[in-house]
């Protein structure tokens, strides 16, 4: 049986969310490509809770949240930028040492602005690619 890892996929969703969803599903492929197992809760969760809704917002970032127990690291992926969202998740990550990984489909990864990041951050970067991508 192959290796599968548990990951918390973080990708945009507010803003231009009909193009961030699409982009989202590609990053969703691009994790079973990897032998992944992606937790998307931005995608799921928004399909059944109100996100312009303080209290259900909350409480689907709180569901979230609560898949760290379980992950085995968290897949940021950064070709649409950065969210508010991902960056507090990835600020938490750093915080609590969980590992991370920072990938792009499409070109360079980006990487967040502002302040400097510590090193763990760069040695994040994958530049890999599946080879069925």
């Amino acid at each position: 049986m192959q290796d599968i890892k548990l990951v918390i996929l973080e990708s945009p969703y507010a803003g231009e969310v009909h193009a961030n969803v699409a982009y989202a599903r590609r990053c969703l492929k691009d994790c079973a490509l990897r032998n992944e197992s992606a937790q998307a809760s931005h995608l799921l969760l928004t399909q059944v809770l109100n996100d312009n809704d303080p209290g259900e917002r909350s409480l689907g970032i709180a569901l979230g949240l609560a898949w760290r127990r379980a992950a085995d690291y968290s897949v940021f992926y950064t070709d649409r930028g950065w969210s508010r969202g991902m960056l507090d998740a990835l600020e938490s990550a750093l915080d609590e040492n969980r590992p991370i990984s920072i990938r792009s489909l499409d070109g360079e990864v980006q990487l967040p602005c502002g302040g400097d990041l510590p090193p763990s951050v760069h040695a994040a970067i994958d530049v890999l690619r599946p080879s069925n991508a």
